[in-house]
């Protein structure tokens, strides 16, 4: 069982008295909870699939041919159109989709559903469809039949698939007027729209329409599914750049204050020249030499950010070196690597505990601000850089800038409220006295 001494108990004790970084502190964790479950709440794929009586979980399996469910195709069907098939049809076959049923790496088609008016117009959220394209789609998200719409009504070119073959017709004024003579012709009845008729709606399309509660990007990616897939890239980036960052500052600031004389001497000065290298020209330089990845942008963020706190480990260390059971310890013959892990690191754990809020503070800012300048990940990554750079592109747009910075501002607000608990938790003029 581990037991904590009476220091860190009273300073644990006054952390949680901090009521604005304990709450704070307790969102942030379910918030980390919430992006960890992943696929489980943002997935283009069913959580559950019941289908001829057997149950499957495509989210957490192998994907799904579309021939393995009686479809054509080998590809994965569209599972959000597979699912409204079934519903209009009756079908005993059903599926659970996760709460936000989009990936955030797809590029969603938005499509409105088609109406008819008394005279038989087609319109779109109750109004005539003035130019476009109405539609019916099959379970793998192609579409079966398709009717060119002006002002309402069917005119110009039709298409539909009758077996191996495209059989095309032309319409004009709402009326059937002629069909290609290189293909088998069909009644005129054939020709008229029926069934669940959809309409294309461009991205960036407005928040509620086909199930899109933030609508989609420039892209046609779902906002929501990219804010979650963002956070979960920060997360991602935080868990390869802390310990790698707090590994080289610590390890390197302690060993400059432990050894003091010709090494701090030393590493001083390279740390000076290394620190007046301009972190945006070495970033850019660095972007176009190296494939754009999650790796590569670590190596680069960690290059640049131990600096600081190897400074401010160096100072503690250098005080701690003088204690009495440091000497005493070089009398008892214990090594320089020994002294430096076990005596030297946690006495001097109150600099990694208070800057480490701070740090991924920092890491949130700098990879948002990578990748709005576009020199950050991969444009199918996620990233809330991306996001911004949206937003500030397509201002009518409001859903795609604006949840953005909601996000990041209550993230990098939660982040700073725990880290200043921590900061004030950790003061050892009012803990440790």
């Amino acid at each position: 069982m581990i037991t904590l001494d009476p220091i860190t108990r009273r300073r644990l004790a006054r952390f949680r008295s901090m009521r604005r970084g304990w709450w704070s502190l307790v969102a942030l964790v379910v918030l980390t909870a919430v992006a960890a479950l992943g696929p489980l709440l943002v997935g283009s794929r069913p959580l559950v699939l019941s289908h001829d009586g057997e149950l499957r979980f495509p989210a957490l399996a192998d994907p799904i041919p579309a021939s393995a469910l009686g479809l054509e195709g080998e590809g994965e069907p569209n599972w959000r159109v597979l699912r409204a098939t079934w519903k209009a049809e009756g079908s005993a076959s059903w599926m659970l989709m996760p709460l936000v049923p989009f990936s955030p790496t797809e590029v969603c088609e938005v499509n409105l559903a088609v109406t008819r008016d008394a005279e038989g117009r087609l319109l779109a959220n109750g109004e005539p469809i003035a130019e476009g394209r109405v539609f019916n789609l099959r379970a793998d998200g192609s579409r079966s039949r398709t009717w060119s719409v002006v002002d309402g009504r069917l005119h110009g070119d039709a298409r539909q698939k009758v077996g191996e073959r495209d059989v095309r017709a032309k319409f004009a004024e709402g009326r059937l007027v002629s069909q290609h003579p290189a293909a088998p012709a069909l009644p005129a009845a054939a020709w008229e729209p029926s069934g669940l008729l959809l309409t294309y709606v461009p991205a960036p399309a407005a928040p509620g329409l086909d199930g899109h509660l933030l609508g989609t990007d420039e892209s046609g990616h779902d906002v929501l599914a990219r804010l979650l897939g963002g956070f979960r890239t920060l997360l991602g980036a935080a868990a390869i750049y802390l310990p790698v960052m707090y590994a080289i500052g610590l390890l390197l600031g302690a060993a400059m204050g432990y050894f003091g004389g010709w090494f701090d001497l030393v590493a001083q000065r390279a740390i000076e020249i290394w620190s007046n290298i301009p972190f945006l020209y070495a970033v850019i330089l660095l972007a176009s030499l190296l494939e754009p990845s999650l790796a590569a942008l670590m190596v680069i963020l960690v290059a640049f950010s131990w600096i600081g706190l190897a400074q401010q480990m160096r100072a503690a260390a250098y005080s701690a070196a003088s204690k009495d059971y440091v000497a005493a310890s070089r009398t008892l013959g214990a090594g320089h690597l020994r002294i430096i892990v076990r005596h030297i690191l946690p006495n001097t754990v109150t600099v990694a505990v208070t800057l480490l809020p701070f740090s991924f503070a920092g890491l949130i800012a700098s990879l948002s601000a990578l990748d709005y300048l576009g020199f950050g990940l991969p444009p199918t990554e996620p990233s809330w850089g991306d996001l911004l750079r949206q937003g500030k592109e397509n201002w009518t747009a409001w859903w795609i800038g604006m949840p953005t910075v909601a996000c990041m501002v209550g993230v990098l607000v939660l982040v700073n409220f725990v880290g200043e608990a921590v900061r004030e938790a950790f003061d050892a003029r009012k803990t440790d006295a």
